[in-house]
């Protein structure tokens, strides 16, 4: 089970000092992927999980000084490249999942928890993530630095992706032509939120559905 670990995060390369570190890598980035999957959904939740399956995880993992605390999380998930995590997470999704056809995916962002600024210029973190609803999988995640980034985040995210014959949905902030063409060229459908700022495209929906 431990290769098996090694192999799904052996592309995630680990930016930390060696030499100075107490925890590996894999197994905070494989606590961090179960606590995701149990619905977990912060670096609090992460902890949890940990000292709560911890008799589990120490037969697959190594954890040579026990469950990472809240901060190594945040320092980790801060400083590791995300789309080297995202390579992973692809990986391991395409197993659990064979085909995202008839299924709807949302992209939606949203700062995770336990991330709030302590420091001057610290914004917090914010992920840009593909949720298959059905399913309860992520299959994809971009990192952007606050709210107003996810915009130039969403059509990244949707080259990453393979959506045909999907429906993806985003919120209103999602709502722009170029974003509906890209969907389209990816072969898939779209539903995107339309509020009473976006004007002339408003009243039209609204006279349609009236």
């Amino acid at each position: 089970m431990q290769d098996r670990i090694d192999k799904l995060f052996s592309q995630v390369d680990d930016p930390r000092v060696a030499g100075r570190c107490l925890h590996r890598l894999k197994d905070i980035v494989f606590i961090a992927f179960c606590t995701l999957v149990s619905n977990g959904e912060d670096l609090e939740d992460m902890v949890e999980f940990g000292e709560q399956r911890k008799e589990w995880l120490s037969e697959i993992l190594e954890l040579p000084n026990g469950i990472p605390s809240h901060d190594t999380f945040n320092r980790v998930f801060q400083i590791v490249a995300p789309e080297q995590l995202s390579i992973s997470l692809e990986a391991d999704a395409e197993v659990l999942l064979e085909s995202v056809r008839g299924k709807l995916i949302s992209l939606d962002g949203k700062k995770m928890r336990g991330v709030s600024p302590t420091s001057r210029g610290n914004k917090g973190l914010y992920i840009l993530s593909a949720w298959v609803s059905e399913n309860r999988l992520c299959i994809g995640q971009k990192k952007v630095k606050d709210k107003r980034n996810e915009i130039t985040a969403l059509p990244e995210l949707i080259d990453m992706l393979n959506l045909a014959g999907s429906t993806v949905s985003i919120d209103a902030m999602g709502c722009q032509t170029s974003i509906a063409e890209k969907i389209i060229a990816a072969q898939a459908n779209y539903l995107l939120a339309v509020k009473e700022n976006q004007g002339d495209l408003y009243d039209q929906v609204s006279d349609d559905f009236t």
